[in-house]
């Protein structure tokens, strides 16, 4: 019998174009989840997003933690793009209302984003002005 092989993972985005920029660029490389998940470090993943102006990239999961919110450290927090835990828990609870400081989380890293969508966004970034100076891609947004 062959080996199976993995299915395929996904990890779902809000349309928020700074997020996406920030995949795109490899400036965002953490998330973090209501609940515990089944993720596994080394296991490719897809990062995108179904809503508005849809998108897709592939990536690989480096590192998966488990905690309760109150446990996600400083650093942690700024990864994912938030200035402060305080914000962190106003920001997530757009997405998990119930979330408290007791809730179980999931810590889900990730490098390598790859794709068309990759290879598009680095050459329109070499060729754009209009992209390279403009004062919305430069604004400070949580992601």
């Amino acid at each position: 019998m062959t080996e199976l092989r993995k299915p395929l993972v996904a990890l779902l985005f809000s349309p928020d174009q700074v997020v996406r920029k920030a995949i795109l660029e490899g400036k965002k490389q953490i998330t973090i989840r209501d609940g515990y998940r089944e993720y596994h470090p080394g296991t490719p993943v897809v990062l995108c997003c179904c809503e508005k102006d849809p998108w897709c990239v592939q990536a690989d999961i480096t590192g998966v933690r488990y905690c309760r919110l109150a446990e996600v450290t400083e650093e942690e927090w700024q990864a994912a793009g938030f200035p402060s835990r305080e914000e962190g828990l106003e920001g997530m609870r757009r997405f998990y209302p119930a979330l408290t400081w007791d809730s179980a989380v999931t810590i889900i890293r990730w490098k390598n984003v790859r794709g068309k969508l990759v290879d598009d966004w680095a050459e329109l970034r070499k060729s754009s002005w209009v992209l390279q100076d403009s004062d919305y891609w430069n604004r400070e947004s949580s992601f």
